[in-house]
């Protein structure tokens, strides 16, 4: 499986690439799909910079002022990014849409936006089978899935915007063709606008998935089942509680159980007890890198 840095890396030159290819061939056939795709393209590799200075500030130390680290960034600067597809995706295609249906131009030379968006086909279907991998591949439905329920916000972020650039340029190639064989200018001017709403969904869907990653989403169904498991297996605990958890950055999560333990413990047996399944539990489960332990109707806390 790839990992996310890759994808995000993959994704900037992929980008960076494809956002000058588009604007030449938008300045040299005054097409207005093309110049919302070079926007798009440049809107992305932005976004991709942003990314990797989220990646690498949520890997600092923790601090007494950050006591759980700055895994979060990853998730604030990733918002970040959605918002920016939105401002500057999102409304820039919708406008230049809207200004080329009131005021149409014939496009020129059209075969260069062909050869452009064929290109680009290439580049992002490669930048997408990388963050494909990054995900865990598996059919559109695990993918969907995997992306509303994965913790990885870099990852997300990549492969939902290789999802979209590569049906932007399917939009795209639709406009110019319906322009190219009718003569009409609209389609393309259309397919602006279409772009524009596209964006504007994806936007809203990454928002959204990373507002509950920022205000404190729990961590996966496995990692708790996991700690409920070793927490009931061992033969001093009467009963599990409830299992609180919150996922704090990319493999990083805070787990606090509810234990009841025997009432025969004495109290040094009973720190040793705790101690050894909180051992266990971060041994087991490799993100769980903050385990706390409360005694059932006690105030005790580990």
């Amino acid at each position: 499986m790839a990992s996310g840095a890759h994808a995000v890396k993959t994704a900037f030159f992929v980008n960076l690439t494809i956002s000058f290819l588009k604007l030449g061939a938008a300045i040299f056939t005054r097409s207005a799909g093309m110049a919302a795709e070079a926007v798009h393209s440049f809107a992305d590799t932005g976004n991709q910079v942003l990314l990797l200075l989220g990646l690498k500030r949520s890997g600092k130390e923790a601090n007494e002022a950050h006591p759980f680290g700055y895994g979060k960034e990853e998730y604030f600067w990733s918002f970040i990014v959605a918002m920016l597809l939105f401002v500057l995706g999102s409304v820039y295609s919708a406008y230049e849409g809207i200004h080329k249906l009131l005021h149409p131009e014939e496009l020129q030379h059209v075969y260069i936006n062909f050869i452009i968006l064929g290109v680009s086909v290439c580049l992002e279907g490669y930048s997408w089978l990388v963050a494909t991998r990054s995900m865990g591949g598996g059919s559109a439905g695990e993918l969907y899935r995997g992306a509303v329920e994965s913790k990885d916000a870099n990852t997300v972020v990549v492969f939902v915007e290789d999802t979209g650039a590569l049906l932007g340029l399917a939009v795209a190639l639709a406009g110019n063709a319906l322009s190219y064989i009718t003569g009409n200018p609209v389609f393309d001017a259309a397919s602006s606008v279409a772009v524009g709403m596209l964006l504007f969904v994806i936007a809203i869907f990454l928002a959204n998935e990373m507002r509950k990653l920022l205000i404190g989403e729990r961590t996966d169904n496995s990692s708790i089942n996991a700690a409920r498991r070793i927490l009931a297996s061992h033969p001093h605990v009467k009963a599990v509680g409830e299992i609180k958890t919150m996922q704090i950055g990319n493999n990083v999560c805070i787990i606090a159980a509810a234990v009841d333990f025997a009432d025969t413990l004495g109290d040094k047996q009973l720190e040793k007890t705790m101690t050894a399944l909180k051992k266990e539990i971060a041994a087991a489960i490799p993100q769980a890198r903050h385990v706390y332990l409360q005694l059932t109707g006690k105030d005790l806390v580990m």
